[in-house]
């Protein structure tokens, strides 16, 4: 069952009916793992929301500490098959000026919500993108990164999915990169903006699949290194 299927009106089902989704296009030649803003403003606790958003005003909670088993065996995989893991912060420095540098903001490069939690942490020999938009690809050098590694395809977790999650695809696609978000991977403090960002983004504008699937892309990234 698809996360928007309960979302879904008869009228809406009789259109799926008479007008097929997009057909997919495949993880591409060369992937990467691409983890958007997995920031502890984002995450919060592991209890309901409403309880916690005095502290922590982006809290997406439980539906984020869920994606992150999911996540991890993610990591595992792609630094075992030596695919290029690529992290995503929206943070701003205090060099810049900006209003959102001032310490007390959420995403500041001194505050430590804006920090990635030790449960995802980055290794040595990483990517981190630094992004002040929703999308990883506007005034970034993630398209100069992946053309150096000569990737063609992002598998794609992390937060939010409606928001940078959405966006990065959108423009990721107009790069003509092949753009696929793992499911599980991805959340949002909104059950219904997660469930209708899927659904647009599998209809729409790109791949949708499941951990396994992801798991089984990277496997021959790694059977290629080990016989290379």
């Amino acid at each position: 069952m698809a996360a928007w299927d309960a979302f879904l009106t008869e009228d809406d089902k009789k259109v799926m009916a008479a007008r097929k989704p997009r057909k997919p296009h495949g993880p591409g030649q060369k992937v990467a793992l691409l983890l958007i803003d997995m920031q502890n403003t984002a995450m919060g606790h592991d209890k309901p929301i409403y309880e916690q958003l005095d502290e922590f005003s982006g809290a997406c909670g439980p539906h984020a500490w869920k994606s992150v088993p999911y996540q991890q065996k993610l990591l595992a995989a792609a630094r075992a098959a030596g695919v290029p893991v690529i992290y995503s912060k929206h943070v701003f420095h205090d060099y810049t000026g900006l209003p959102a540098s001032n310490p007390e903001n959420n995403f500041s490069a001194v505050n430590a919500k804006s920090d990635i939690p030790v449960e995802v942490a980055m290794k040595d020999g990483e990517f981190l993108i630094e992004k002040q938009t929703p999308s990883c690809f506007v005034m970034t050098n993630l398209p100069l990164i992946l053309r150096n590694l000569g990737v063609d395809g992002l598998l794609v977790g992390g937060n939010s999915t409606s928001g940078c999650v959405r966006a990065t695809c959108v423009d990721g696609e107009a790069h003509g990169y092949k753009m696929s978000v793992i499911e599980e991977a991805v959340f949002d403090r909104i059950e219904l903006s997660h469930a209708a960002a899927l659904f647009d983004m599998a209809f729409e504008i790109c791949d949708v699949i499941d951990t396994a699937q992801a798991l089984e892309i990277i496997g021959p990234a790694k059977a290629a290194a080990q016989a290379a």
